[in-house]
């Protein structure tokens, strides 16, 4: 059974069980109350005909000459009874009896047998051929005798109208509970429609479709219960999208990880075949071999920088306090060591800040390795630093080729390099800036590259600094 119609068959079966206790009880209420106006009613016509026959007959019941009267008395008595039982309309009839003798009567004889002087000043009821009959039994005090006079009275019209209420009320409630139903129905598809649209909606998405949203704005639970699908929907859409990239990027970057090995690799094998199988002079020889040297340390420096980038991956780095002038000082100290044409010129600070020795030095030292890649001879590269607020932001500028605005947006992925021959002919592998970009990940910082052809490149990140 569908949501709706539990609605439906749940309020209507409430409506019939609360509308059916409540017009029972009405209905019970209005049938005493009727039952008990008609006994009281019954009483007093039957105490006023008492009443009427002992005031016609109190004269003869007490005259001296009783016995000659008696006969007398008792055809006045039938007489009154008669016309009492012709204004009810045949609705009442009376009994006079003595001593369990009938002396009058102008009931149905069936009814003698309900007849009990026993009764006396009491009613009662009594079931017969789908009647209702009340009978009331009294003694009359005639002079010297007691006489019993029975009346009864037809009480079936009381029943008759409480059987025609509760048909009334049987064909009203019919009428009333059809009405409801289409009622609630039509409630209960207006209430549940944006059910029916968030059902629509997630098949939507199961079949792929994860732009959709069910945007149904509602201040109840089910508009509450909407949002919190579209935010679902959106964080779904959100992590499918970023899973297709990754995909993606493994993807690439695995394509260019073959192309990268294959390159040097088959120089190597080229050359080690050329002195594996021929007689080659001096000078070939020693070609061969710095060939093979080269594309080996190509490789080896390829390896060292996918175990730094992959030792990245997942790590979560200890950042404190270090100083930034001993990062500086061990960055001179490198690029003394080597024999270079560039000129460097590092911010005299000293200053703390919020990172990791290793980390920093790597990043710094693959920032600078990029921007010798980038400059000319005698070229100037500065590692500037600029404080505010608790923050300090640290930029490596250089004066070299620099890169379009579609490059800056793909340096950092893994093996992509702006300008392929030149960075290979210096033994790039395209790495530095992925591993960058990993560091700053690990820092919560972010990378922000400007950059412009043949004016030169600044590449900025920011760090946390230590409050004095």
């Amino acid at each position: 059974m569908k949501f709706v119609e539990k609605m439906i068959w749940s309020c209507l079966l409430t409506l019939v069980v609360v509308f059916s206790i409540g017009e029972i009880f009405i209905l019970s209420q209005n049938h005493h109350h009727l039952l008990e106006s008609a006994i009281q009613q019954n009483i007093s016509s039957y105490e006023l005909e008492i009443y009427n026959l002992q005031t016609h007959l109190l004269e003869k019941a007490y005259s001296e000459d009783y016995n000659k009267k008696r006969q007398e008395m008792i055809e006045q008595v039938t007489y009154y009874l008669e016309l009492f039982h012709h204004l009810s309309k045949n609705q009442t009839g009376y009994a006079l009896s003595q001593n369990n003798k009938f002396i009058f009567s102008n009931m149905n004889k069936d009814y003698h047998s309900f007849i009990s002087e026993k009764n006396n000043q009491k009613y009662y009821f009594q079931a017969f051929n789908n009647k209702e009959l009340m009978f009331i039994t009294t003694d009359i005090q005639l002079g010297k005798e007691k006489f019993y006079l029975t009346a009864y009275y037809d009480m079936s019209y009381c029943y008759e109208e409480r059987d025609r209420q509760l048909q009334s009320f049987f064909i009203t409630s019919i009428f009333m509970f059809s009405l409801a139903f289409f009622i609630l129905k039509f409630v209960a598809q207006y209430i549940t429609k944006p059910i029916h649209k968030l059902n629509k909606v997630s098949q939507r998405i199961a079949r792929g479709e994860y732009g959709v949203r069910t945007c149904i704005k509602s201040e109840d639970e089910i508009g509450e219960l909407s949002q919190s699908f579209d935010k679902m929907a959106a964080m779904n859409e959100l992590t499918i999208h970023q899973l297709k990239e990754n995909v993606i990027q493994k993807e690439e970057f695995m394509g260019s990880f073959s192309h990268e090995i294959k390159t040097p690799m088959t120089a190597i094998l080229g050359f080690s075949d050329l002195l594996r199988t021929c007689d080659c002079d001096i000078e070939t020889r020693q070609k061969a071999a710095q060939y093979i040297y080269t594309e080996a340390k190509r490789l080896e420096r390829l390896s060292y920088a996918l175990m730094e980038l992959l030792s990245m991956g997942d790590s979560q780095a200890e950042l404190k306090f270090i100083s930034l002038q001993s990062v500086f000082s061990q960055l001179k100290e490198y690029y003394d060591s080597k024999a270079n044409e560039y000129r460097f010129i590092f911010d005299s600070i000293d200053i703390q800040v919020l990172s990791h020795d290793d980390l920093l030095f790597i990043l710094l030292r693959n920032l600078i390795d990029n921007a010798i890649k980038a400059s000319q001879k005698g070229q100037t590269i500065k590692v500037k630093t600029k404080c505010y607020d608790s923050k300090i932001l640290l930029s490596v500028i250089d004066e070299g080729i620099g890169m379009s605005e579609e490059d800056t947006k793909k340096v950092t992925e893994a093996f992509y390099m702006a300008d392929k021959s030149r960075a290979r002919l210096q033994g790039g592998a395209g790495l530095g800036l992925a591993i960058v970009k990993r560091i700053c990940t690990l820092h919560q910082t972010d990378l922000n590259i400007e950059s412009k052809l043949n004016e030169g490149t600044i590449i900025s990140f920011e760090l946390e600094v230590k409050d004095e």
